[in-house]
């Protein structure tokens, strides 16, 4: 018959215990702020990715309909006149609440007197770019909705219209620049607890101007805030510029 040799069976002591939790603790304490830190830049390169998706997309929008359009419009499907369509649709954006940027004029030449995104708009382009959109342009995957949910098939008809603003991998949304500041009414506004259309309705601002030369898509990085906010260690803005023909695309440097 087997017998069990308990003489050959002891179990750890104290010390052998404590060696153990020991090591484990000093494998924790560099392991866990490594796996922190590329979870970080997994989050950078992610938002840098993003930020060119999003720029390309503004450059294909504007060479098929003559305009840069505020970033929630860019996933917009198609809606065809004369017809009740739910959903995500250029038609069912807030008709004469958003503006359109020509990347072909100065923006100091247009600032205060934009053309605005309406069935009725007196110019034929923006009407055509009503009727014969090309998009969506790009499909995001993370954005704000406020309180409604997009999946609920009654959402574009709430009173409180899409805000499919486009967020990066930090929760805040993306936000466009101007060689004059950045784009929308309320576009520095940092806390997206109660977000409008003024946040990104397209219109162009003086606001937090950075002197930058072409147009912008930024992340405003970890801490949400610009860099340019006094006393506040932010200097980590992710910023990709376009917009300037027979000048190639680029990243603006990080500190």
């Amino acid at each position: 018959m087997w017998r069990k040799d308990w003489k050959n069976n002891r179990g750890l002591t104290l010390t052998e215990l404590l060696v153990v939790m020991l090591i484990i603790g000093l494998l924790s304490s560099v392991a866990i702020p490594v796996y922190i830190n590329r979870m970080e830049d997994a989050r950078v390169r992610l938002a840098m990715a993003e930020c060119r998706e999003i720029a390309m997309a503004e450059e294909q929008c504007a060479l098929i309909h003559g305009y840069y359009v505020p970033f929630q419009v860019l996933d917009d499907l198609p809606h065809p006149k004369n017809q009740t369509l739910q959903g995500d649709t250029i038609r069912n954006e807030p008709d004469a609440t958003i503006y359109v940027i020509n990347p072909l004029i100065k923006p100091q030449d247009q600032i205060g007197d934009q053309l605005r995104l309406s069935v009725t708009s007196p110019n034929p382009r923006v009407r055509d770019m009503i009727d014969y959109w090309g998009g969506p342009f790009i499909n995001y995957h993370r954005v704000y909705t406020g309180n409604q949910d997009p999946k609920d098939i009654n959402f574009i008809n709430t009173t409180e219209v899409r805000l499919d603003f486009p967020l990066d991998p930090w929760g805040q949304p993306y936000r466009f620049y101007s060689p004059l500041g950045i784009i929308g009414s309320n576009a520095l506004n940092t806390d997206i607890t109660g977000l409008t259309y003024a946040f990104s309705d397209g219109r162009l601002t003086t606001n937090d101007d950075r002197n930058f030369q072409r147009y912008a898509v930024v992340s405003f990085g970890r801490d949400g805030v610009p860099e340019t906010q006094a006393g506040v260690n932010n200097r980590d803005d992710i910023i990709y510029f376009f917009g300037i023909a027979g000048v190639e695309s680029e990243f603006g440097l990080r500190p």
